[in-house]
């Protein structure tokens, strides 16, 4: 693919992500009216005149309002993450928790991650990137961003260096160089960006909420009078902001489907191209896949990056069309014809010393509950 190949395809994926986006935002312009629009038409009319539903819901002054708060919003929104992101990717792997691992690392460890990392530069012809790893993140994945090739950061997870053989992140370490070289990784940007704008209303829910924007700590919740945590009186409001933020999550993950999904199958056969061993990235695949966590990120903020990682960083959408990468087993067989449609059980990685017993419970209830639901799978499939 050459320079003005290149070129036409980003302008091209360029266009197809505003256009999604702006039917997204469409779509959530109107979810919000309607949200919000029940409550204050039902406290200000009390059902009153119009017996027609739609009549007495539609207030043209009300939607004046709703759609020009919605959208300052999301055009504040986009542009502060762009800001934010402006660093290219050393910001966004130090936003997920990374650290910078050195020229000349002293740990086994990182030193087969940078010698790894520097073997597929020269293979795809590319400059050895900033190289991080996700120190608290037990899950197999990995990630590569940044606005240009001079500026790329790749991240790894603490679980991938750990349990991967050195051909096998290879494998992922090349599928991450195949998204920088194809220009993926600006257009990743630039959708982190555009959807950070349409999750103003869970930022907005959790100040309310908690007075704070980060995210609940694993195993919180609102119903529980023993986690000793503080809400706010205006929590009843931020509920209504996290709903409207549940309306628009689904959406923003439809949305980094239609643009990311399909570019993961080449990003898995150009990893074959650069390592010459398949082997490789279906190991990496298949070991995902026999790990209970998988792929997932225990980052608050992983969600946010959902579409840069090698594999799924949380649980799969109910609906397949909504997840950013294509089923596992589908992505091995490509690679693999004969596999079985089996993963292996991979043993977890110890917890941290430093896990709160809150995040020790919610693993344990995870790994249980995984473990259960395949006993079931293998089961039904034996009977049947």
């Amino acid at each position: 693919m050459n320079f003005f190949d290149q070129e036409a395809r980003a302008k091209k994926q360029t266009r197809l992500l505003l256009s999604l986006f702006g039917l997204t935002v469409l779509a959530f312009l109107i979810l919000t009216y309607l949200i919000l629009a029940v409550p204050i038409r039902f406290f200000s009319t009390a059902l009153a005149t119009s017996s027609n539903f739609l009549d007495w819901l539609w207030d043209p002054r009300l939607a004046v309002w709703v759609v020009s708060g919605a959208l300052i919003s999301i055009a504040l929104g986009c542009l502060y993450k762009w800001r934010v992101l402006a660093d290219g990717g050393a910001a966004v792997a130090e936003f997920l928790g990374g650290r910078k691992i050195d020229n000349r690392p002293t740990d086994p460890d990182e030193k087969k991650l940078r010698d790894v990392v520097e073997e597929m530069a020269v293979a795809s012809g590319l400059s050895v990137p900033e190289i991080y790893v996700l120190d608290r993140e037990r899950g197999i994945n990995a990630f590569a961003a940044g606005h240009t090739r001079d500026d790329v950061a790749i991240g790894v997870t603490f679980g991938a260096i750990k349990l991967l053989k050195r051909d096998e992140l290879q494998g992922i370490v090349a599928h991450e160089f195949s998204h920088v070289f194809n220009g993926d990784t600006r257009l990743n940007m630039k959708l982190m960006a555009l959807a950070h704008g349409l999750f103003w209303p869970t930022i907005v829910g959790r100040v309310l909420v908690r007075g704070s924007t980060q995210a609940p700590e694993i195993g919180e919740s609102i119903f529980d009078e023993d986690s000793g945590v503080y809400y706010l009186p205006t929590a009843p409001i931020g509920a209504l902001f996290l709903l409207i933020g549940a309306v628009s999550l689904p959406m923003v993950r439809a949305l980094k489907s239609a643009i990311c999904r399909e570019r993961e199958w080449l990003a898995d056969s150009s990893a074959v191209q650069f390592t010459r061993n398949p082997a490789g990235i279906s190991g990496a695949l298949k070991k995902i896949g026999g790990l209970y966590k998988n792929g997932r990120l225990d980052s608050p903020f992983a969600e946010t990056a959902s579409h840069l990682y090698f594999a799924n960083s949380n649980y799969d959408p109910w609906f397949g069309f909504m997840s950013t990468h294509p089923p596992l087993a589908k992505r091995v067989l490509a690679i693999d014809p004969a596999f079985d449609g089996q993963f292996a059980h991979v043993n977890a990685l110890p917890r941290p010393t430093n896990e709160t017993p809150d995040e020790a419970k919610y693993d344990q209830i995870y790994e249980e509950s995984v473990r259960r639901a395949r006993a079931q799978e293998k089961t039904r499939d034996e009977t049947e």
